[in-house]
């Protein structure tokens, strides 16, 4: 097959979402199918190795918001010029805000969307008039995409009423770019790994927790702040330094406020990294791929004061220094988060939309 994937990334970001699209790439790449990447941010047209192949210029126009539009309004103009230089089987795209001109790159192109979030929830959270817009057009957009991957079962229930085909596959990681480190930490270090501004990660439960917890440190990797004596900001870092800092430390925080967004079930990139490093994880949601009963995980409730101090404690003191918990937690991650299997699913399922 051969793939486009319509992103409104940036390649040369070290964004999760890049990550996860990069390594999605190589796979399909690995396992014989020709991909392009299609990017309505930077106006280009990309080969597998992302290089540059076409390219139309960017325009900066300045009057804030409005000129925001006008670029994005161009922009969309322009893919549809663009996709005309590619002879492709299909269209696969993360969810995409409407605009005049997309419809019709939708409506003339077998489209697979991926869908990781509940957008009109999220839209709600950051913006009143992008809510409403959203609202108002989304459906033009959702009526024209012939089939859904979903990342949780319950994002699948939302969008089951198009009857269209849609699959569940949860997010993945790549196991063997992570490794296992035993440091000999003497205080437990925690770490979260974010990006400004989501309400639903739960930073302010992270600060909390380091006020309680003075015996233990916390590390904040993604956002600005301002240190303490145990809590210390690292704000955004590079993929290798990322990874050094993840090598320093015991526990992984994931999302602790997902019901912000009306949500119950997620599958978080950084939980995926957190445990192909072997760190045991505190989260408060359903996770696709992880049942109650795993010792390397503390699931709290998903809900508004969820902090139960007594249970974080036990199983912090639990698993600090614990190597068989820490084996454990890395070889979950081998066996149920491996992204091949997860995207030989997906490609399976492409096959089954383009030959139907």
């Amino acid at each position: 097959m051969t793939i486009i994937y319509l992103i409104n990334e940036d390649l040369q970001s070290n964004s999760g979402v890049i990550q996860k699209i990069k390594a999605q790439v190589n796979q399909w790449t690995e396992y014989g199918h020709t991909v392009y990447l299609l990017s309505y941010k930077t106006m280009c047209i990309y080969d597998s190795e992302y290089k540059v192949l076409y390219q139309e210029d960017t325009v900066n126009i300045k009057f804030g918001k409005i000129g925001k539009a006008i670029e994005q309004l161009r922009n969309y103009y322009l893919i549809s010029k663009l996709i005309k230089k590619i002879n492709f089987d299909f269209i696969y795209t993360r969810a995409i805000r409407y605009m005049p001109f997309i419809t019709k790159v939708l409506k003339s192109n077998t489209v697979v969307m991926e869908i990781n979030s509940d957008d009109t929830s999220e839209y709600k959270l950051r913006s009143k008039f992008r809510y409403i817009y959203n609202l108002l057009t989304r459906e033009l957009i959702l009526k024209e995409v012939d089939a859904f991957v979903s990342v949780s079962r319950e994002l699948k229930a939302k969008f089951e009423k198009y009857n269209k085909p849609i699959v569940v596959i949860a997010n993945g990681i790549n196991p063997e770019l992570y490794h296992i480190q035993y440091n000999s930490n003497t205080r437990p270090i925690l770490l979260f790994i974010g990006s400004p501004n989501q309400a639903w990660h739960g930073l302010d439960k992270i600060i909390k927790m380091s006020k309680y917890f003075t015996q233990y440190d916390f590390y904040i990797v993604g956002t600005e702040g301002e240190d303490t004596h145990n809590l210390k900001y690292f704000g955004y870092l590079s993929y290798e330094d990322s990874l050094k800092v993840l090598n320093q430390v015991d526990i992984g925080i994931a999302t602790l406020s997902l019901y912000v967004k009306n949500m119950k079930e997620a599958s978080p990139l950084k939980t995926r990294q957190y445990l192909a490093c072997g760190l045991p994880i505190i989260y408060a949601y359903e996770d696709t791929d992880i049942s109650d009963e795993v010792d390397f995980a503390l699931k709290l409730e998903n809900k508004e004061n969820n902090l139960n101090f007594e249970k974080i404690n036990i199983f912090v003191n639990k698993v600090f220094r614990n190597t068989e918990i820490k084996q454990n937690a890395r070889a979950f991650a081998i066996t149920s988060l491996d992204f091949k299997s997860k995207e030989k699913l997906r490609l399976d399922f492409f096959k089954k939309v383009v030959n139907k």
